[in-house]
Formats: C-alpha cells, structure tokens, sequence
C-alpha cells in the first residue's frame, strides 16, 4: 500500500492552479489575427494591410514598391480616419502631435470592425513618402514608403 503525501498533493494541484494563467496567456500570444468583414479568424491580414490596433497604425510605418495597393483594416469597435498630410512635433513622452495638414490625396473614415467601410485601399504609384494619420486620435501618425 503506497502512502500520499497530503502535502505534496496539494503542491501539484496549487501549481496547476496557478499555470492555468499562464497557459492561456501562451495561447494568446500568437500571432494577431483580427477578422476582417469578409475574412475568417483564421485568414491573416494581407502583406500590404495596415491595422487600426490599439489606437496605433499596425505596422506604422510600411515600405512597399511602386503600384502596391495598401489596405488598412479597422481592427477595433470606434472609428478612425486615414488621412493623407503631414505631421508633426510629436511629443516624445506621450506620443501625441502637434501639428497635422491633410495634402488631400486621401481621406478616408474607417468604421468599426465588421462595418461596412471598415477597410480602405490605395494605391501608390510614384516613389517617395507618405505620410498619413488619424483625424480624432492624435496619436495615430504613420508612413508609407513607395519605392521604385
């Protein structure tokens, strides 16, 4: 007849209890994988797609060849814009700018995850650098990068 130690029993089942966390948590650290309209979670987001995440453009800066079509995907429940212009003296403590001028190329007003409207393409056909951002949310500043 083997003995259990009551102690040691209940050693495994605390240690169990406290990896459950961290097991979910592992589980969750993959890659983002944000439906979009039209997408299954189990698409990924396409090479030249820009994500609204976090009130951040996702990546916030992109470098593509002359011709891409860029898309950006709202990826959260509030609106944003992608508006083509400039910005400027952002406030390296909050990320906040200071200063924006739309150049008029694009303006776009993404709706909510899973709206209709909640995806924007554009293409760019000439080299250079882009630089766009979002209207209400002062700290969504990012650029595209057009090379030949």
């Amino acid at each position: 007849m083997s003995t259990r130690n009551p102690l040691s029993a209940t050693r495994a089942g605390l240690t169990a209890v406290l990896m459950l966390p961290a097991l979910v948590l592992v589980g969750c650290a993959g890659p983002a994988s944000i439906p979009t309209a039209g997408q299954s979670a189990s698409q990924p987001a396409g090479e030249n797609t820009v994500m609204t995440v976090s009130l951040k453009f996702m990546p916030s800066d992109i470098t593509v060849p002359a011709g891409t079509t860029v898309t950006w995907q709202n990826g959260e429940a509030i609106s944003h814009t992608v508006t083509s212009g400039t910005w400027g003296e952002v406030d390296g403590s909050t990320g906040l700018r200071g200063t924006e001028t739309p150049d008029g190329r694009f303006d776009h007003a993404l709706a909510p995850q899973g709206q209709e409207g909640d995806s924007f393409s554009h293409t760019f056909d000439e080299p250079g650098e882009y630089l766009y951002y979002c209207q209400p949310h002062q700290t969504m500043n990012a650029k595209v990068t057009v090379v030949p």
